[in-house]
C-alpha cells in the first residue's frame, strides 16, 4: 500500500483485507476510505481497467476522477467471464473478509458468483452490495449514476430558479453519501462478524441515499401537503436562506435559522428597523413574507465586499459565508487546519495534493501518503501470496 507515516486512524483496519469489485466513485471512496483505516485493499479490475481511469481530466496521465477515489489500494485485473478469472477470484475470497461489489443485480450470479453461490463456501465473509436502485423491484436492473439519480428522485426537480430548467447539483453527492453508507456497512458487518462469527449481505443503492437527501420534501409530498419548488438557493422551511450579491460581485450565503440569529443579523446590517418590523418578527413570518424582505436585504448586503459579511457575522454568530471558489476552498486554513488537503503519491512516483479523510481518532490529522494503483500493479505480489498462505 506504501504508507508512510500515518496516525492511530491507520491502525483501525489493519489485518482486514477487502476484496473491492467497484468502479466509479460510490464503491472505491467507501473502501478507500477503508485503506485510510489501514485495511488490505484489493481492486479486482476488469482487464480494461475501472471505466473512471478513462475520465479526463488527467494528472501525468491519471484521471483525477480515479486518483480521487482509489489511493491506497493494490490492483490486480480479473477477467471474472474466464474460467481462470473466476477460480482466481474464489481463491481470493478464501483470504478476505469483506467484498464490496456494485455490479447490476444478477450479473455475478450469471457467472456462479453471486451471494447464494458462494456464501456457503464462504460463510464468514462479510458481502456489501453497492447497487443503483437495489437489489429487487422492477428498476433493480436499471443503470444508474448521480445525475441520473438527481432526476429520479426529485432532486433536479426543485434545483435552479423558477421558470427555468432543471439543474443538476455539481459535483457527486449521492455518489458520496453512499460511499459513507457502505463504509459504515462495511464497519457494521466486520463487528456483526465479531460477534456471531458470521458473515452476511449487506445493501446500500443510489437510490435510497438519495432519497435521504428530499427529507422535508419527501415528508410533505408523503401527507399531501402543497410545496414550493424551484427556490433557487433559497429552501422552503426557513428565511433568509440564499445567496445575496455583495459590493464586490460576489456572492455570500445568509442562513438565519431562529430568532437570535435574526436580531443579531439586522444588528450586523445596521438595520435595527428592519429587526422591529412585525412583518418579520419570526420564522414563520419571514418565510411568508420572503418576497417583501428579499430586496431589502439585496440592498443592505450590497454595502460590503461577501469576505467582510463572513468575518463579521461568524464573530457574531451568524451563519454567512462567502461563496468560494474552488482555489479559495483549497486554500482556506480551516480546510488546511484539518487535514483536508493531504498528499498522494502517483503511479509515476510523483507526489500532488488529495482530499483528506473525514474522520479524525483522538482529534489527530493522518498524515499517511497512500500510493495510486496502476491497473494491475500488484499481480505478482497478490498472486505469491495466494501461493505462501
Amino acid at each position: 500500500m506504501a504508507r508512510n507515516g500515518g496516525s492511530e486512524l491507520s491502525t483501525l483496519l489493519k489485518g482486514v483485507r477487502i476484496l473491492d469489485l467497484t468502479r466509479d466513485i460510490a464503491g472505491p471512496v467507501a473502501t478507500m476510505l477503508a485503506a485510510e483505516m489501514g485495511a488490505d485493499v484489493i481492486k479486482l479490475e476488469p482487464p480494461g481497467g475501472d471505466e473512471m481511469r478513462h475520465w479526463p481530466p488527467f494528472v501525468d496521465g491519471e484521471s483525477v476522477y480515479f486518483v480521487s477515489c482509489n489511493r491506497g489500494k493494490r490492483s490486480i485485473a480479473i477477467d471474472l467471464k474466464s474460467g481462470e478469472g473466476a477460480l482466481l477470484f474464489r481463491r481470493l475470497l478464501q483470504r478476505a473478509d469483506v467484498l464490496i461489489e456494485n455490479y447490476r443485480p444478477g450479473t455475478l450470479e450469471k457467472l456462479g458468483l453471486g451471494w447464494a453461490d458462494l456464501k456457503e463456501t464462504e460463510p464468514s465473509l462479510v458481502w456489501v452490495s453497492v447497487s443503483g436502485y437495489g437489489r429487487s423491484g422492477p428498476r433493480a436492473g436499471a443503470p444508474a449514476y448521480d445525475s441520473m439519480m438527481q432526476a429520479f428522485v426529485g432532486m433536479m426537480g426543485i434545483t435552479g430558479e423558477k421558470n427555468r430548467p432543471p439543474i443538476r447539483c455539481g459535483g457527486s453527492p449521492i455518489d458520496i453519501a453512499t460511499a459513507y453508507l457502505a463504509w459504515g456497512a462495511i464497519l457494521a458487518g466486520l463487528h456483526n462478524r465479531a460477534q456471531t462469527g458470521r458473515g452476511l449481505l449487506l445493501e446500500v443503492s443510489l437510490m435510497e441515499s438519495a432519497l435521504g437527501f428530499m427529507h422535508a420534501y419527501l415528508q410533505g409530498a408523503l401527507v399531501d401537503l402543497p410545496l414550493p419548488v424551484k427556490l433557487g438557493s433559497e429552501t422552503m422551511g426557513i428565511y433568509p436562506l440564499g445567496a445575496f450579491s455583495a459590493r464586490n460581485g460576489e456572492y455570500c450565503l445568509v442562513q438565519v435559522s431562529n430568532d437570535l440569529q435574526w436580531q443579531r443579523f439586522c444588528a450586523g446590517l445596521g438595520a435595527g428597523e428592519l429587526a422591529a418590523d412585525p412583518r418579520f418578527a419570526s420564522n414563520p413570518l419571514r418565510v411568508r413574507n420572503r418576497d417583501a424582505l428579499r430586496p431589502i436585504l439585496e440592498t443592505l448586503l450590497r454595502a460590503r465586499p461577501a469576505q467582510e459579511w463572513e468575518r463579521l457575522f461568524t464573530a457574531s454568530g451568524v451563519p454567512v459565508s462567502h461563496v468560494r471558489a474552488l482555489a479559495d476552498v483549497v486554500a482556506d486554513e480551516q480546510v488546511r487546519f484539518r487535514g483536508m488537503i493531504k498528499p498522494v503519491r502517483l503511479g509515476s512516483g510523483r507526489e500532488i495534493p488529495s482530499w483528506g479523510v473525514p474522520l479524525k481518532v483522538g482529534g489527530e490529522v493522518d498524515t499517511a501518503v497512500l500510493r495510486v494503483p496502476r491497473l494491475d500493479q500488484h499481480r505478482d505480489e497478490i498472486l505469491e501470496e495466494l501461493e505462501s498462505l
